[in-house]
C-alpha cells in the first residue's frame, strides 16, 4: 500500500475530532477591509494590539498556521516535506474578523514534493480546515500559500496550487499567493487571488543594501509604467524594522532588537525600518502603475513593539484608498 507522503494528517484528523463540539463558525466580510498579517509563533494579541485593530478598523488577519519544510517523516523514515513551526492559539481571534489561514511553503519542500504535488495539496488544505475548526477561527473563505518560488520551481508550485484551489472550491473556499516583486515578471499562478509584497525587497546580507525592508528604487527596478499582472492584487506594505549584523563586512544576523545590542570588535550594525514617507511613495507608485488594490491594503505585521513607530495618523494613511 502507497503510504502518505506527508505527516500532515495526524494533528489534522485529532483536531477535527476535537473540534466537533466546538461552537458554529460565523462569516467575515470578504469585501474590501483593512488587513494585518500575524506572523509569530503563538496567537494572543495583547490589549494594546486589539485596541490597534479596532481603533484602525482591521476586518481582516492573515495568520500563518504552519511552514511546510524539509523534515524527517516518520512515516517513510526518511526526510521530507513535513508540518513544522505550528501557531498556538493562546487567545480567540477578536469577533467581526475574518481569519486568512496562511501556509509558507519552503524552496526545498517544493523541490521534495516531486510528482505528488495532489496528495500534498490535498494534506495541506485539510490540516488548515482541521486547525481552523480546532482553533474555532470562524468560516473559513480564503487559504494563502507563501512561497519564494523561482523559475525552477514553477512547474511544481503551479501544480501545488492549482491542486490546492481545487480542493478549496469544492468548499466555497478560494486560494491566494503572497507575489514577490520579481514575480510580477512571470505568468501569474493558477490561484484566484495575490498579495503584493512590498517589503524585503532588498537583500539584507549584502553589506552595500541601504534598506533591505523597504527601498523605493528596488521598487522602481520592477514596477514601472502600466502594468498587468493575471489575478487580482492586494498590497501589504511593512511596519517594521530590524538591525543586520555584520563581522568584518560579512553577514552574520538578522537582530530583532538592536537597542539591545553591545558591539564586539569587527561588529556593524545596520539598522533598518520601513519609514511612513518610504511607505507612500511605494504606494503612490505601485497604484500608479498596478491600479488600486482588488481589496484592500495589508500592514505586516500586528506586533505594538513595530507598530508605536507609527503614529494613527500615518496607519490611516496607509490604509486608505485615496
Amino acid at each position: 500500500m502507497k503510504k502518505t507522503p506527508l505527516n500532515l494528517l495526524t494533528a489534522a484528523l485529532l483536531a477535527t475530532l476535537v473540534a466537533a463540539c466546538g461552537k458554529p463558525a460565523t462569516s467575515g466580510d470578504s469585501g474590501q477591509c483593512n488587513a494585518v498579517y500575524h506572523w509569530k509563533s503563538t496567537f494572543a494579541p495583547d490589549a494594546t494590539e486589539l485596541d490597534w485593530l479596532d481603533r484602525h478598523d482591521v476586518r481582516r488577519i492573515y495568520i500563518k498556521m504552519f511552514d511546510v519544510a524539509i523534515g524527517h517523516d516518520d512515516q517513510k523514515g526518511e526526510d521530507a516535506p513535513v508540518p513544522i513551526a505550528t501557531t498556538q492559539f493562546a487567545a480567540p481571534v477578536p469577533d467581526g474578523i475574518e481569519v486568512v489561514p496562511a501556509v509558507f511553503i519552503t524552496l526545498d519542500a517544493l523541490y521534495g514534493m516531486g510528482g505528488q504535488t495532489d496528495e500534498y495539496a490535498a494534506l495541506i488544505v485539510e490540516r488548515v480546515k482541521a486547525m481552523a475548526r480546532y482553533n474555532r477561527l470562524g468560516r473559513i473563505k480564503e487559504v494563502q500559500f507563501d512561497c519564494d518560488w523561482t523559475e525552477n520551481s514553477r512547474t511544481t508550485y503551479a501544480a501545488l496550487c492549482k491542486a490546492a484551489q481545487s480542493k478549496l472550491h469544492e468548499d466555497s473556499m478560494q486560494l491566494s499567493i503572497t507575489v514577490r516583486l520579481h514575480q510580477l515578471e512571470e505568468d501569474a499562478m493558477p490561484v484566484d487571488r495575490g498579495v503584493l509584497m512590498l517589503y524585503n525587497t532588498g537583500s539584507f546580507k549584502n553589506a552595500e543594501t541601504r534598506n533591505s525592508i523597504l527601498d523605493v528604487d528596488d521598487v522602481k527596478a520592477y514596477v514601472k509604467g502600466k502594468m498587468e499582472y493575471g489575478i487580482p492584487l492586494d498590497y501589504a506594505y511593512p511596519a517594521f524594522g530590524w538591525g543586520v549584523m555584520f563581522r568584518d563586512g560579512d553577514f552574520e544576523a538578522l537582530v530583532s532588537n538592536p537597542d539591545n545590542i553591545v558591539l564586539d570588535k569587527g561588529q556593524e550594525l545596520r539598522r533598518e525600518r520601513a519609514s511612513y514617507q518610504d511607505i507612500m511613495q511605494t504606494k503612490r507608485l505601485v497604484e500608479q502603475c498596478l491600479g488600486r488594490p482588488a481589496r484592500g491594503n495589508i500592514i505586516y505585521h500586528l506586533d505594538e513593539a513595530q507598530l508605536k513607530h507609527y503614529t494613527d495618523d500615518e496607519i490611516d494613511k496607509i490604509y486608505a484608498g485615496d
